[in-house]
């Protein structure tokens, strides 16, 4: 009974262990969403930088991507949880929970508007939590923001540029930048990198979006490290298989990490980014070890503020128009911002100043 539990429990947490993993769009609504959107498909050329070249609307979803960079992180109470730690094991646990739990929170079919130079987004957490995003730089494309704890215990901050390609029927992207969380308690921040993600099925087939890749935590101050492996593939070669008895089961979509002071072993920590983070010791003396669970786990969407700067991402005529659901002035609206950027930009680089 109690094996037959347990194996219950790791095919709830893990329910594509025999997959190929990732997140699949392949509900009716989404196939036929698949057929308006392949229409425009020719766009598409082997190895084009994605944000670099000009989309339909069909492909938008109504919303900047200034306003989608706050679903990541929909689960802050993570964070307050960190801020509320006296021990800095325990808070390096929680936000690295926090940075694993974002991931489900960016499976949007459609994609998010890039956002124009000076673009600003303002938004509160039902929390209290305050958000303030701006665009900095529109070539290359990057994003800056603060999230602020109003009392002050902690304030994430950082900036995002966005890759992407496409190759074959996939598209390959990742956010570089920084990633910050810095602590009022002891002054110690915690900076981190994130993953990349592939979205396979772009032109033919099911859609899957698929993250991957290795994630690095530091909490200089306090001399801690955190690593941490997203959908870590199997070891492969003719030798490896050679001597190997029995090769290990890959999980899709599994997450694996550690925790070191130092060189010594801390702590280490499993899951899936799909559904949930657990560490093995766990925090607060072993009371908490599973930090995220999509099942239990609260979701808090920031609200946006009701009165914000006139450079606000929802004041956009291509995203109003949308929002509206008139494609046609949508995409007339993208096309002459789109052209009103370009022309700001020679006028940047011919008067010698900031040409971003």
């Amino acid at each position: 009974g109690i094996v037959v539990q347990a194996e219950a429990e790791q095919q709830a947490d893990e329910p594509d262990v025999q997959g190929q993993g990732g997140y699949r769009f392949d509900t009716p609504e989404h196939q036929q969403q698949l057929k308006e959107q392949r229409v425009g498909s020719h766009l598409f050329k082997e190895g084009v930088n994605l944000t670099k070249i000009s989309l339909p609307v069909c492909l938008f979803e109504p919303r900047s991507f200034l306003e989608r960079l706050t679903t990541n992180w929909e689960y802050n109470s993570l964070l307050v949880a960190a801020a509320n730690c006296t021990d800095p094991v325990d808070r390096l646990r929680y936000v690295v929970a926090f940075a694993v739990s974002g991931f489900c929170r960016q499976v949007s079919f459609h994609k998010p508007f890039n956002p124009i130079l000076g673009e600003t987004y303002q938004a509160t957490y039902p929390n209290g939590l305050q958000v303030y995003c701006e665009q900095i730089s529109h070539h290359p494309p990057i994003s800056s923001w603060e999230v602020f704890e109003p009392s002050g215990k902690f304030v994430f901050f950082g900036n995002g540029n966005w890759v992407a390609g496409i190759k074959g029927n996939s598209v390959k992207g990742r956010q570089t930048g920084t990633n910050c969380v810095r602590f009022a308690s002891d002054g110690a921040s915690i900076e981190y990198t994130l993953p990349g993600l592939q979205v396979k099925g772009v032109l033919w087939g099911v859609r899957v979006l698929k993250y991957g890749g290795h994630m690095e935590f530091k909490d200089v101050k306090n001399g801690l490290t955190a690593t941490v492996d997203v959908d870590p593939q199997p070891p492969a070669g003719f030798l490896g298989g050679w001597f190997r008895a029995k090769k290990p089961q890959h999980k899709p979509d599994q997450v694996v990490g550690k925790i070191l002071k130092g060189d010594t072993v801390v702590d280490t920590c499993h899951g899936n980014w799909l559904h949930y983070l657990e560490w093995d010791k766990g925090a607060a003396g072993g009371r908490a070890k599973r930090l995220w669970d999509i099942r239990t786990s609260a979701v808090t969407p920031a609200v946006s503020v009701a009165n914000p700067l006139a450079s606000d991402c929802r004041h956009r005529e291509d995203v109003v128009f949308l929002t509206a659901k008139d494609q046609v002035k949508s995409q007339e609206w993208k096309l002459t911002l789109e052209e009103r950027q370009r022309r700001d930009r020679k006028l940047r680089k011919e008067g010698g100043g900031y040409e971003h």
